[in-house]
């Protein structure tokens, strides 16, 4: 769903004074949008061609670019840093594929257009200390949303149940079919990676979404010059909101 009025309220379970825009939570403190960056928000691709869009994966962003023409970037822009959070909404930008465009997508991936959030727990392995393998387990995930009615636009999608999440877990996005959710032709400093097999990065039309809680991946494929177009809602975990 959007977010608005009354979508809004249902991000916290405490009674608060809500406007569109303005996200005042008492004694919460503010929501942070994980994966924002305020000087550096790149389109979505279609309905322009080249029209790119991904299915049947999941991935999270390694780094962006603070400036669309800058140096400094973000790395793991929707990791969780500091204590533990709340996950409440998600966003995705989304592109706006023509009907030919749309039938191409559906034949490869399915239908409809669906997402859905994932989190992430590292699980380095022995003398992998640091994770370089980029190895993770699926602690969590969202219910699936049909993102079909919100093509061309930069929806909210607030979650009927908030999640936890802990510090060091990575929000990644689920596509069980596809979605038009990619930014393409950006500088090379610009990387995701998705849960493809090394060796097999381009054979798209396999399923790799990974749905099964507790299942390992070795998210293997890095995905240079472009960007997986979500943000994640997240509160700070208070006495007041546990």
């Amino acid at each position: 769903m959007l977010l608005n009025a009354e979508s809004v309220k249902r991000l916290v379970t405490i009674a608060t004074a809500v406007a569109v825009g303005v996200l005042a939570v008492a004694a919460w403190g503010f929501p942070k949008e994980l994966g924002l960056e305020p000087n550096n928000k790149p389109d979505a691709d279609c309905t322009e061609e080249p029209c790119r869009a991904t299915g049947k994966m999941t991935g999270y962003q390694v780094q962006q670019l603070k400036q669309a023409d800058g140096s400094q970037v973000t790395r793991f822009p929707t990791k969780l840093r500091g204590g533990n959070a709340w996950l409440v909404a998600f966003s995705l930008t989304l592109g706006d594929p023509d009907a030919e465009q749309r039938k191409f997508f559906n034949r490869l991936w399915g239908k409809p257009a669906q997402a859905r959030l994932a989190i992430l727990d590292p699980e380095p392995a022995e003398g992998d200390r640091n994770n370089s393998r980029q190895r993770y387990s699926l602690d969590s995930q969202t219910d699936v949303y049909d993102v079909r009615p919100w093509f061309g636009k930069k929806a909210w999608f607030v979650l009927k149940k908030r999640m936890q999440v802990d510090r060091g877990q990575v929000i990644a996005l689920t596509l069980p079919t596809w979605a038009p959710v990619l930014a393409t032709d950006l500088r090379n400093r610009e990387r995701w990676r998705s849960s493809r097999k090394s060796g097999a990065c381009e054979e798209v039309e396999r399923d790799r979404a990974r749905e099964t809680v507790g299942q390992i991946t070795k998210f293997q494929c890095r995905h240079n010059t472009a960007r997986l177009l979500f943000t994640a809602l997240v509160i700070r975990k208070t006495p007041e909101n546990r």
